[in-house]
């Protein structure tokens, strides 16, 4: 009797051995983004507890359990395919498993096209390839979903930062459109709106470089990158006083050479500006001749454009129709052009060459009785008067620009 109530009580036992269900276990990390597999699908009793066990041991990490329970739930509710598939694709997802998560995902497509939590799981693959702009597409095509914000904010400070870090390395046009881009994701960024209208600068973008530059004015108008670019701004529009006050300020402040040194040539293109057009022509010369050289003389420095009292030039028959004549006849009367005695030729359109501009920069100094220059061997005048020698950066047969000769022209007008 007792042996048989002994085995009717462990009979009864086994049978109502009860499923203990796992603790909880709440998504961590990067997990968090993973919304559950039953999002939006409400489930009755049992099938709802048999799902949440089957979820809790794959969320503890007991993933066998976890699919031979998939399995079970497949065989007694058909219906719930769906869900399950999306439990294993989470399962995979959640192990680095991406090609077998979105295969799995795929099936859920057949079933379920517009499924939302199959969309979560794309868009946090994604993520987790490192596909951040398919990743942010995906996400801002989900609408409204409890992790959306979060993560979509993440993804545009992602975005954000790759372009930018590309528009550092880019050319200024591949430049510019990253960092457009960047600021679309970011307008309150200082570094980014300030290298934009950089570029645009270099692009000679003048009034972008304004436009763009603008959403600083109010907070970071002081700095110093700010200040330089207006000031390029308006150098760019034609206003150099407003950009040599604006230098001048900058130099004053920062004592930085290169704003000494922008500051003077701002100056000289804002003389420049104010020039007649063949001393512009001149100055833009890509292989500078006799006539842009006596031009570029005549109006860079002063002595030469007012010397009173001299003789009267020789007359050359080939300069009549040359323009800047003046300056070229000036030349002649001042010594530093010689006419030819035979043929009363100057070959005004002869190009001039390194050594020949040494010679030139020489005879001005002494023709014109620079204080150096006195009791000084011609080859010695140059250094003894503090002129850099063009020899000494091009080859003595090298063509000069007039930009290249306006450089050594310059010093002229404090010697004189």
């Amino acid at each position: 009797m007792k042996t048989f109530l002994l085995a009717a009580v462990m009979l009864i036992a086994a049978c109502g051995t009860t499923d203990v269900m796992p603790p909880a276990v709440t998504p961590d990390a990067e997990d968090r983004f993973l919304i559950h597999p039953l999002t939006g699908v409400t489930l009755a009793p049992p099938a709802s507890e048999r799902f949440e066990a089957a979820y809790r041991h794959g969320m503890a990490g007991n993933e066998a359990e976890a699919e031979r329970r998939i399995a079970e739930l497949r065989q007694r509710h058909p219906e719930l395919l769906v869900p399950t598939l999306l439990l294993e694709a989470r399962l995979d997802l959640r192990e680095g498993r991406f090609d077998d998560a979105l295969e799995t995902l795929q099936r859920v497509r057949e079933n379920d096209p517009d499924n939302l939590v199959a969309r979560v799981y794309e868009a946090e693959i994604a993520v987790r390839q490192k596909q951040t702009r398919i990743a942010y597409d995906l996400y801002r095509r989900l609408g409204d979903v409890p992790t959306s914000a979060e993560r979509l904010t993440e993804l545009e400070a992602a975005i954000f930062n790759e372009l930018y870090a590309a528009a550092q390395t880019a050319p200024d046009p591949e430049a510019i459109r990253l960092l457009r881009e960047a600021l679309t994701f970011n307008t309150g960024a200082i570094e980014p709106r300030i290298l934009l209208a950089q570029k645009l600068v270099t692009q000679r973008s003048f009034d972008e470089a304004r436009t763009e530059l603008e959403p600083l004015l109010n907070t970071a108008a002081d700095r110093t990158e700010v200040q330089e670019i207006l000031a390029e701004v308006d150098a760019g529009r034609g206003r150099y006083q407003e950009a040599i006050v604006r230098y001048d300020r900058l130099s004053r402040r920062t004592k930085d050479p290169r704003h000494v040194r922008r500051l003077e040539e701002i100056k000289s293109e804002w003389s420049a500006a104010n020039m007649p057009s063949h001393y512009r022509a001149a100055l833009e010369s890509t292989a500078l001749t006799r006539a842009e050289l006596a031009v570029l003389l005549y109006w860079t420095v002063p002595s030469i454009r007012f010397a009173q009292n001299l003789s009267t030039p020789q007359i050359a028959i080939d300069v009549q129709d040359v323009t800047g004549r003046e300056e070229i006849i000036r030349a002649i009367a001042i010594g530093l052009y010689d006419v030819d005695p035979v043929t009363r030729r100057v070959s005004p359109y002869r190009t001039i060459s390194a050594a020949r501009l040494a010679t030139h920069l020489q005879r001005v100094l002494v023709l014109r009785g620079a204080p150096c220059a006195r009791g000084i061997s011609s080859d010695k005048v140059l250094s003894a008067c503090g002129v850099a020698d063009p020899l000494a950066a091009f080859p003595a047969d090298a063509t000069l620009t007039g930009r290249d000769a306006l450089r050594y022209l310059q010093p002229l007008a404090t010697k004189l």
